[in-house]
């Protein structure tokens, strides 16, 4: 039995693919059809199987509310305009659960950054064969650029949700339709998904009057026809999930520890392990994912180096198996904590990883620096936890350009503006098939064409070029398969 008790969830979208057959010989067959003798009798095959008027929270509800239990969907009053009158009502708003969305009221409430947060109603068993059906509702979508609404169906509500993407903004009532075939004659839940970016927040999206029905269709007999042999199957889709760590849970997955790396002078001292230094140390602090690379040692006690260090972390993405999709985008917020004035310290840099092989050897990045500079970068031989490539040419932590550091010719960034020392700034990629555009603070600055990228890792990188220390804090990771700007 599905209840609205409050849960956490990571929760997989998957695109579904259809076969279409050739025909071939003709046979006349019984079918369901959808097509009657007139409109009326057509329309009268509409049965609702569900509705809500948002009253009070029905017990088919299960909601999940965001990672901190800070914000969910729940049942909120408001008023609305019925020619001259203004009556009070109630609907469903994705921010009006968890400890702080309980506390607003709306529409003067908002969301919050990076927020995710699920409402799932279901099961709905067809009484007999269903030739269609179809999604109804109510959405005042007070949405800032970048967030949306996910309104869908599905027939397993752990895995799967096809439905409608509403990123546009409107303080107006709008009344939403959406049909499909792709899941009849089955159980079907009902999916309701609230997503923000790291960018400016709003209301929320606020729903109504949402109805689900059925339509049963009338038998008609009609000529169909087959194709002999029968097309190979396509593959079972590889699942997309939608997954957001913003560091508050010291559990949640990302690999933390000390950085080791060999270095012949390392025989002596605190921290040297028989011939391998501590050169980084990676850890949760505050609500951040911590990078932290210590001063240089450079010509004192045991020649210990801690210059040219940038750990690759692989994200501990939930429940997905196999490659990633061709669309998606990665994206993360960090800040230079020890940053004590512009440029400082020199070259210090941070970024995403939004394409890596199976063993982190192969990595493809997008970072940015202390020198307000952007750039893509693949690291050909990678070997954690980074360093040059060595003089002698050895082909290990070899540098190739995607997209160039941006500089202009006197070797200052291109906008100094854009991208501030000091603070926090937040880079985005998006993955387009072997295109991949580049984002930073919202603002869309290149593309990129990547023939071959592998797609088996993604997850963060970042350190000290010649100067340290770097201490890097995260303040969240995103990857979503969903995102506008990948589709």
């Amino acid at each position: 039995m599905v209840n609205n008790s409050v849960k956490r969830h990571a929760f997989l979208l998957v695109g579904f693919s259809m076969l279409c057959g050739l025909l071939l010989s003709v046979a006349v067959v019984s079918a369901w059809s959808g097509v009657s003798a007139t409109s009326a009798q057509t329309a009268a095959l509409w049965q609702p199987v569900f509705s809500d008027t948002f009253d009070s929270l029905s017990p088919v509800w299960t909601l999940y509310n965001d990672m901190t239990d800070r914000y969910g969907w729940d049942v909120e009053p408001y008023t609305r305009t019925l020619g001259t009158l203004v009556v009070m009502d109630r609907g469903l708003w994705c921010a009006g659960g968890g400890s702080v969305g309980s506390t607003q009221a709306w529409p003067t409430g908002t969301y919050t950054n990076n927020l995710e947060v699920w409402a799932i109603a279901g099961p709905f068993t067809p009484t007999g064969r269903v030739w269609d059906m179809r999604l109804r509702l109510d959405v005042q979508n007070r949405v800032a650029a970048g967030d949306s609404l996910f309104v869908g169906l599905s027939d397993d509500p752990h895995n799967a949700f096809g439905g409608l993407f509403l990123s546009v903004a409107s303080t107006e009532w709008q009344q939403i339709s959406w049909s499909t075939k792709a899941y009849l004659n089955r159980p079907v839940w009902i999916g309701l998904r609230f997503a923000s970016d790291g960018q400016e927040v709003a209301a929320g999206s606020l729903v109504d009057n949402l109805v689900l029905e059925f339509n049963y269709g009338s038998k008609t007999y009609l000529p169909l026809v087959r194709l002999d042999p029968t097309p190979t199957p396509t593959p079972t889709p590889t699942p997309l999930p939608v997954y957001v760590d913003d560091f508050d849970d010291p559990a949640s997955g990302w690999p933390t520890g000390t950085a080791l790396r060999y270095n012949k002078w390392c025989r002596w001292g605190w921290d040297c392990h028989e011939g391998y230094e501590e050169v980084a140390y990676i850890s949760y602090h505050s609500g951040n994912y911590r990078i932290d690379i210590p001063v240089s040692w450079q010509g004192g006690e045991g020649n210990v180096d801690t210059w040219f260090v940038w750990p690759a972390q692989a994200a501990p993405l939930p429940g997905y198996v196999g490659a990633l999709p061709e669309r998606y985008c990665v994206e993360a917020r960090a800040k230079i904590a020890n940053t004590w004035e512009n440029y400082q310290p020199w070259w210090a840099h941070w970024g995403v990883i939004f394409g890596a092989n199976e063993t982190m050897t192969e990595l493809y990045t997008f970072q940015v620096n202390a020198n307000h500079n952007y750039g893509a970068v693949r690291y050909h031989n990678y070997q954690y936890p980074g360093n040059h490539q060595p003089l002698d040419g050895t082909p290990i932590n070899v540098e190739i350009p995607i997209i160039p550091w941006c500089e202009d010719k006197n070797g200052y960034p291109c906008d100094s503006l854009l991208i501030p020392t000091q603070g926090y700034n937040t880079v985005k990629v998006a993955v387009r098939g072997q295109r991949v555009d580049v984002y930073v603070n919202g603002v869309k600055l290149a593309t990129g064409d990547i023939p071959d990228m592998p797609r088996a890792k993604i997850g963060l990188i970042g350190g000290s070029w010649e100067v340290t220390p770097v201490d890097l804090w995260f303040d969240y990771f995103r990857y979503d398969a969903t995102c506008p700007e990948a589709q």
